[in-house]
């Protein structure tokens, strides 16, 4: 007796061997066809109806995040309006598993009046859709994975893996690089590791703890205080960047010495050191341009939480903290 799950695990088997078959189907053709596409003018039109419909929403979507700008056109609207923005160099893929759905014909045949190359994605090589297109990418022409052979299955996933093959061959043919995919998905994991830099995410302007060197001990307190960053950044008269005074420093400076209101901020910073008679240690700086991901690692390596941002010519510019990145989706 045959179970769901024995249906189930047929359905799955069957559209995986009509995966073999399409791969398998692919020839020289299908690079004419990436020519076609690559000489158009965009956004490529894609446009289908019912379940192919949706998956050629899908198609477009990944073609312009993949470098190939594509739209989807439904096949009534393009016919009441949409046909609009239709020139003779724009290019059309057309999806229809029978190849003979009605509403496709028809815009298929207004497309080729005002428009340029139809490409057309059906099972059926003797279709209207087939004798209408310029080319056709060639489904197997298989029945539907399950019981009644009725709702779409194995149909839409070869139509799913053309789409995929297309955008992702296209994409190996633009030489598309992770920077590029990164540009189109500036929200995603990987756009914000390619593209956010350590300006984006700093600290700057009125909220830096500027503090000038000679700075009474008490002054330096209230400016770590007043601008919530646990630190201060020490600069020189010209305002170069000096050092950094950070909460544990000023444990320290407790801890060592009598009276901390007799000192300024250089004395406070010097005294504060993990080791008074070693030379100061140096603290890891970055410039605005530097990749945030980057200064994840710096600060990961030196067991740090904040980073300092400064100009070309060393002035403070801003700070970029542990927490930052870690909100910013890059830990």
């Amino acid at each position: 007796m045959t179970t769901p799950l024995d249906v189930a695990r047929q359905v799955i088997s069957d559209e995986a061997t009509a995966l073999h078959q399409l791969a398998a189907s692919f020839g020289r053709d299908f690079d004419t066809v990436l020519d076609t596409i690559v000489a158009a003018t965009p956004p490529l039109i894609v446009s289908g109806l019912g379940k192919s419909g949706n998956i050629a929403q899908k198609i477009a979507a990944s073609l312009t995040s993949t470098g190939t700008p594509a739209v989807f056109m439904h096949p009534v609207e393009a016919l009441h309006g949409d046909l609009g923005i239709v020139t003779d160099r724009h290019c059309l893929i057309a999806l229809s598993r029978s190849g003979q759905t009605e509403e496709i014909l028809r815009f298929v045949t207004h497309f080729r009046r005002l428009g340029g190359p139809v490409i057309g994605l059906t099972q059926r090589a003797d279709s209207r859709l087939a004798e209408l297109s310029r080319h056709v990418l060639l489904l197997p022409d298989l029945p539907e994975a399950g019981p009644l052979s009725l709702a779409p299955t194995t149909s839409c996933v070869l139509q799913l893996a053309a789409g995929d093959a297309l955008a992702m061959a296209l994409l190996h043919r633009r030489g598309f690089q992770p920077s590029d995919f990164a540009q189109y998905h500036p929200e995603g994991a990987l756009g914000r590791r390619l593209l956010l830099r350590a300006s984006d995410l700093m600290h700057a302007g009125d909220a830096l703890p500027l503090v000038p060197v000679g700075t009474p001990f008490k002054e330096l307190l209230l400016i770590m205080t007043r601008k919530q960053l646990g630190l201060a950044l020490l600069v020189d008269p010209g305002g170069r960047f000096m050092g950094t005074f950070t909460d544990g420093d000023l444990r320290r400076v407790f801890e060592r010495v009598a009276d901390p209101q007799a000192l300024d901020a250089r004395s406070a910073y010097q005294r504060s050191r993990r080791d008074p008679s070693a030379p100061p240690v140096p603290v890891s700086t970055v410039r605005p341009s530097h990749l945030a991901v980057d200064c994840l690692q710096i600060m990961r390596a030196a067991q740090i939480t904040s980073l300092v941002v400064t100009d070309d010519a060393d002035h403070p510019v801003g700070v970029v903290r542990l927490v930052d990145l870690v909100n910013a989706g890059l830990a």
